[in-house]
């Protein structure tokens, strides 16, 4: 009964949110949802743009509303989002586009009556959860689509929702690019112009997380971790890479696969022409 009015209040828009970053009574990683990258050629008719779940705590609901920007116009979400196990079991996983607000309601419930489905937890892994469709029309111009969370007057804002049918958390969300014909028919030069190193996603984390960096020219490069004494921990990167856009995985160990301490760590991304640091939190 309890979820059933859960539910209803939602989608009255009448539940009142808890901004914690991930569960106040877990000390565990935050909870990410992780919108990929895409790139499809000119004159493609759609596109699907992948959405990734990280949780550490078992999800029982969500509200997922997102916003699309595509600022050369004729590209927009059709019908037909594809939802993954374990969503594909659980009793309501609702979709609807807003085109007058540019943006798409997502809200899913396990279980609103009768036999338990199962959560959505995975262990700090990545799982491939939705995939959002996306429609191109024919004469539509060569451009990235932005999409990234909003706020939605029906609903709230992002929010996951734990089994336990009360608690909710406010996960961290990697926003999302649909390039068509971007760094596919060289129409527009999609290689970056700078020397990036990215904060790693998720933030803290366990036991693994992303790193992402760019490339403005091919260059020797090399990624490491390092522990707040200095001492190398990891090589992630040593070679030579064209210019582009890249990530790599930290697993939380050493060069030796041995798993390292809960902690704070550095990481460092070098050249011939620059150095970038930032600084990571491994929780175990």
């Amino acid at each position: 009964m309890n979820k059933i009015i859960v539910l209803v209040t939602l989608l009255l828009g009448t539940v009142s949110l808890a901004y914690a970053q991930r569960d106040p009574d877990d000390p565990g990683i935050q909870d990410s949802l992780i919108v990929n990258d895409a790139y499809v050629d000119s004159g493609s008719t759609f596109a699907f743009v992948q959405i990734f779940a990280v949780t550490d705590d078992s999800v029982s609901y969500y509200n997922l509303p997102l916003h699309w920007n595509a600022p050369g116009g004729g590209i927009y979400p059709g019908s037909g989002t594809l939802y993954f196990p374990p969503l594909t079991s659980w009793d309501v996983h609702y979709d609807s586009v807003i085109f007058s607000s540019s943006y798409i309601r997502q809200i899913g419930f396990s279980d609103i009556g009768g036999e338990d489905n199962p959560n959505l937890f995975t262990n700090g892994q990545r799982l491939n959860a939705w995939n959002i469709r996306f429609v191109i029309a024919p004469n539509a111009p060569s451009q990235l689509v932005v999409l990234d969370t909003t706020w939605d007057n029906a609903n709230g804002s992002l929010i996951l929702g734990l089994h336990d049918g009360v608690t909710e958390i406010t996960p961290a969300l990697k926003p999302g690019f649909l390039g068509v014909g971007v760094g596919v028919d060289k129409d527009i030069n999609s290689l970056p112009d700078e020397f990036t190193l990215a904060q790693n996603y998720p933030n803290p984390f366990n036991p693994t997380t992303v790193i992402e960096f760019s490339l403005p020219q091919e260059s020797r490069i090399q990624l490491n971790v390092y522990d707040l004494l200095g001492k190398k921990v990891k090589t992630l990167v040593n070679d030579s890479r064209a210019a582009g856009a890249y990530s790599v995985i930290w697993d939380g160990t050493d060069d030796n696969g041995n798993p390292q301490a809960s902690g704070t760590y550095f990481y460092r991304l070098s050249s011939d022409q620059s150095t970038l640091n930032r600084r990571m939190t491994l929780l175990r």
